[in-house]
């Protein structure tokens, strides 16, 4: 319920903002209120900061509010926690067999979302702040790596499992529902279009806290 609350007042704001919005447009909404399609990069931090790539997609509602899409990778969101139950099992396996162990993790994630931003400025303006919000789902897939034997994930987590709870051990990859907050800045220059943002992350049914940060730049075009 921690983030429901936080982000859940987010679509609110924004759809009514969009009702106000939409009452007091009477004319049709000027040129640049036309769809954009971007290829992201960026940084997340979580534990530690990792690189991100993604493409997003939007659709204008009205002059202030954007429907939005993103697909997002990030490169590792592997938490402290999950590595210290790695680095705490080799040097158990260096006990019991006499041999040096070095366990290393890296947890690949996936994110598709979508929401809605409420642009700030003068919808004819070039550059237009916004703020604004959606759901998605994380998707997450560990890997395990022994200093000398290479991958081993498979084996690790068979006998194992996953101790600190965010992936299933059962599976392979693990889907995990997620609430974003975003905020920043689309600059059009023609048809050319720039998106500087930052954006924070909170995902649902893990059993500690989960969340991240993520600051990214997209570069495309609007049609």
């Amino acid at each position: 319920m921690r983030a429901i609350r936080l982000f859940g007042l987010v679509p609110c704001v924004v759809l009514v903002s969009a009702t106000v919005a939409f009452g007091q447009q009477a004319t049709q909404a000027p040129p640049f209120q036309r769809g954009y399609m971007t290829a992201t990069a960026g940084a997340s931090f979580a534990d530690h900061q990792t690189p991100t790539f993604g493409i997003e997609y939007g659709e204008p509602i009205n002059p202030h509010v954007h429907a939005y899409a993103n697909f997002t990778y990030f490169d590792d969101l592997i938490t402290d926690t999950a590595q210290s139950d790695l680095t705490d099992l080799a040097a158990a396996l260096t006990r019991m067999t006499a041999t040096t162990w070095g366990l290393t993790g890296h947890e690949r994630g996936l994110a598709f979302s979508g929401g809605a931003k409420y642009v700030l400025s003068d919808p004819a303006s070039p550059v237009r702040p916004y703020v604004g919000g959606g759901l998605g789902v994380l998707n997450l897939r560990r890997t395990v790596v022994e200093t000398d034997l290479g991958d081993i994930t498979n084996q690790v987590i068979n006998v194992f499992g996953a101790p600190d709870g965010y992936i299933d051990a059962h599976k392979e990859t693990t889907f995990r529902p997620m609430a974003e907050f975003v905020v920043g800045v689309g600059i059009a220059a023609g048809r050319t279009y720039v998106d500087v943002g930052y954006q924070f992350n909170d995902v649902f049914k893990t059993p500690e806290p989960f969340s991240f940060s993520q600051f990214q730049v997209g570069i495309g075009m609007r049609f």
